[in-house]
């Protein structure tokens, strides 16, 4: 189960550097955590927060190696680091004792940039169950955090998109499908030059039987490929809408 961002080559740095400090992962935090020089060559402005995060990681899996779960959840289920807790959860997954609770947990945490969060809003919605409420009121709060966080370069701006149209997702899942509808607007809105946010609210009203908005959602997007000049592509989303419309009549 993926939890970080960070490219192999990265982590296996930063865990090498790590590593030629001290072999014991906490003792990386006795008392403050303090990032190593960076290896001879690499160039990398936030070296500080890829060693701390890889250290986190490692002291959480140390503790799992040797104590087990039941007390690595006992050290850091309450902590306020989104790797660490993300680490846990990913533990407990891999031995199917994964709960909704211990995916909220990771949610609540302060928004850690380098944390992979799509398993565990996947995850929030299947464990959630037919509890749409607790679902929405942990996704909503994640996405709130979420979009505030000042990352600022194009890739995070990306994946603040891809939480927002997973909330929409989940608002239509949990039938609130208004809250989605709009939602989904702002998206396709904000995406002009795409037609894939008007694809993925088709397919979500479709999945949740609401026939009509997934053909309202097909026209908006073979308008959309229209206007981009993706002729044949409009024809093809046009047909699909005509095939949804024949199961209305």
């Amino acid at each position: 189960m993926r939890i970080s961002w960070l490219a192999p080559d990265l982590i296996a740095a930063a865990r090498t550097a790590l590593q030629a400090r001290d072999d014991d992962w906490s003792a990386h935090f006795q008392p403050d955590f303090v990032a190593p020089p960076a290896p001879a060559g690499l160039v990398i402005s936030h070296w500080a927060h890829v060693t701390e995060h890889v250290a986190r990681a490692e002291r959480v899996t140390q503790i799992l190696r040797d104590q087990g779960l039941e007390e690595g959840l006992r050290r850091f289920a309450s902590s306020p680091f989104a790797i660490e807790v993300a680490t846990l959860a990913a533990a407990a997954h891999s031995v199917d004792s994964l709960s909704f609770e211990m995916v909220a947990l990771v949610l609540a945490c302060d928004i850690d940039v380098e944390v992979f969060y799509a398993p565990f809003l996947r995850l929030l919605v299947e464990l959630g169950g037919s509890d749409h409420d607790r679902v929405i009121e942990v996704y909503e709060r994640f996405c709130d955090a979420f979009t505030r966080s000042q990352a600022g370069d194009e890739q995070w701006r990306e994946r603040v998109a891809a939480v927002r149209d997973g909330l929409a997702q989940a608002y239509v899942h949990a039938g609130r499908h208004d809250a989605g509808h709009e939602l989904f607007i702002e998206r396709h809105a904000e995406d002009p030059g795409d037609v894939a946010v008007a694809l993925s609210a088709s397919r979500a009203f479709l999945a949740a039987g609401a026939v009509a908005r997934a053909v309202q959602w097909l026209e908006t997007g073979a308008a959309r490929a229209d206007a981009l000049g993706r002729g044949d592509f409009a024809r093809t989303l046009r047909d699909k809408q005509a095939a949804l419309r024949r199961r209305l009549s």
